[in-house]
């Protein structure tokens, strides 16, 4: 089989082709592409020398159409429709018939508190369609990013490579979370109250420490640790009825999955807000699916994180 010769295949050749066919005319063609006829003249020579044919023979006025041209003009007509009407159009996304998986990875806690109202959501907006939530962190989601395991990610993340678009959803404080009944404390808790009540923290390291003992040591104060765990509503099921205390995240002491009776305090020592954003691939960020998605999860999100912070 003859090497094709790829260098020549120039997609305005094709243009310049069709153009001859429709109108038969090398003016005809010229004012219709918007090119000068010594172009459209050179366009026609670089595609007799690539097909290897004379293609148009000029009878007076017109320009006729050898076999072979009249053989490829079909397949350079389809080729033209699927660029046109396939390839380069970015139209809206059909959400409403989308029968694919929505795959967002959450944490721990974001998942409990907007995971529910996300699958209503979506499903509402794409009923043929379905959704697969993994549990995804700041060690993990730039693998599974690229990997295609997800298509957004939710949670905390400092550095970012440049690949990688990052979308604001809220800033979230921290606070300390206790039951009253038992510790029986005035309100905001004071820091020798909050140093002197058993502690349970959000750990996964064997020295139930976070970075909220690296302020206290350099207060030169001592907190007393009893309790580690990852599983942030964990915390909250246990402190009811106990004579301990935890530092949170707001969202999770705010949240309503879980009815108890526990209070909420500004804790007694500087600890930094941080923010809560959703990431993607910066190369699929434009994406008409990626766009709608990152609308609804965005707007849902936020809108969930207003009602939390009203209701008490």
């Amino acid at each position: 089989m003859k090497e094709i010769n790829w260098r020549g295949v120039d997609l305005n050749l094709l243009l310049t082709f069709n153009a001859l066919m429709q109108f038969e005319s090398v003016s005809g063609a010229s004012k219709h592409l918007n090119l000068g006829q010594p172009a459209t003249s050179y366009n026609l020579k670089r595609l007799r020398q690539l097909l290897n044919d004379p293609l148009f023979e000029r009878q007076g006025h017109k320009m006729v159409p050898s076999f072979r041209a009249k053989e490829v003009a079909p397949h350079i007509a389809q080729i033209l429709s699927i660029i046109s009407n396939e390839v380069l159009p970015q139209g809206e996304f059909d959400f409403e018939s989308y029968d694919g998986v929505y795959k967002i990875g959450l944490t721990d806690y974001a998942e409990q508190i907007f995971g529910p109202a996300l699958f209503d959501t979506l499903l509402a907006g794409s009923p043929n369609s379905k959704v697969l939530f993994k549990p995804a962190d700041s060690q993990n989601s730039l693998s599974m990013l690229e990997n295609g395991e997800i298509d957004l990610c939710i949670g905390v993340f400092n550095q970012l490579p440049d690949n990688v678009s990052k979308t604001f959803l809220y800033r979230e404080k921290h606070w300390c979370i206790f039951d009253n009944d038992q510790i029986k404390t005035e309100l905001p808790i004071p820091l020798d109250t909050y140093l002197a009540t058993p502690q349970i923290i959000v750990t996964a390291n064997e020295d139930l420490t976070s970075k909220v003992d690296i302020t206290l040591s350099k207060m030169g104060v001592k907190r007393h640790v009893v309790l580690g765990t990852t599983r942030f509503f964990t915390v909250r099921r246990i402190l009811s009825g106990r004579k301990q205390l935890a530092v949170v995240a707001e969202m999770v002491g705010r949240s309503d999955l879980i009815q108890d009776r526990l209070t909420l305090s500004p804790p007694p020592i500087d600890i930094p807000d941080f923010d809560v954003d959703m990431i993607c691939l910066s190369r699929n960020a434009s994406h008409p699916r990626l766009v709608w998605l990152d609308e609804k999860v965005k707007a849902l999100v936020q809108a969930k994180v207003e009602t939390l912070k009203s209701s008490v």
